[in-house]
């Protein structure tokens, strides 16, 4: 009876001990999830919005998918126009000379990979929802551009409200994003 009792209450211990264990690593595992995931997604939004500035100077404005930023920016070319003078009697004689650049020269120069670009990390194939427009601005048509995912398509299984208890910024509706549908602006809610 002595060894049933002392068997029951090692086995009550241990199981005592696994669930604290887990009660204090799920805070520290979600942390750094949190951390290394939302970490890879905003990096991958900073070469979204690289990649759609160099698509803007070819095309004075945004794409509104990633098919049209891949195709643009492997098959387009940069304009540089350089501007030389001399002074002469008269004054200055400027000449000018267009040169074009390929895009993907400068991709490769920058480190950016368009392949692949759309697809948010950790997401199983889900793709950056990317809306792009054009807003009158003081009586100027301005592009706008907006990209964003949710916390809940790349958080698996830190993608429930239970996890808003270990950090009280973090609810999984919320938008991870950079840029405005509604004025010209390319900051980051991450910055």
């Amino acid at each position: 009876m002595k060894i049933v009792i002392r068997v029951a209450l090692a086995l009550l211990s241990i199981g005592l001990f696994y669930a604290l264990y887990s009660t204090i690593q799920e805070p520290i595992q979600f942390r750094k999830e949190y951390s290394s995931r939302k970490e890879k997604v905003v990096t991958q939004l900073k070469d979204i919005r690289k990649s759609q500035k160099l698509y803007r100077t070819i095309t004075d404005t945004f794409a509104s998918n990633f098919s049209d930023l891949e195709r643009v920016l492997t098959t387009g070319r940069f304009t540089i126009i350089q501007a030389s003078g001399d002074r002469d009697a008269l004054g200055v004689k400027v000449t000018y000379d267009t040169i074009f650049v390929a895009a993907k020269d400068s991709l490769k120069t920058l480190g950016l990979n368009v392949k692949g670009l759309s697809e948010v990390p950790f997401s199983n194939g889900k793709e950056f929802k990317m809306t792009a427009g054009i807003i009158d601005q003081q009586g100027y048509e301005v592009p706008t551009l907006e990209v964003s995912a949710r916390y809940s398509e790349f958080m698996g299984k830190y993608a429930s409200p239970y996890f808003a208890k270990y950090d009280e910024r973090y609810d999984p509706k919320d938008l991870i994003k950079f840029g405005s549908r509604v004025k010209a602006n390319l900051a980051g809610n991450w910055e």
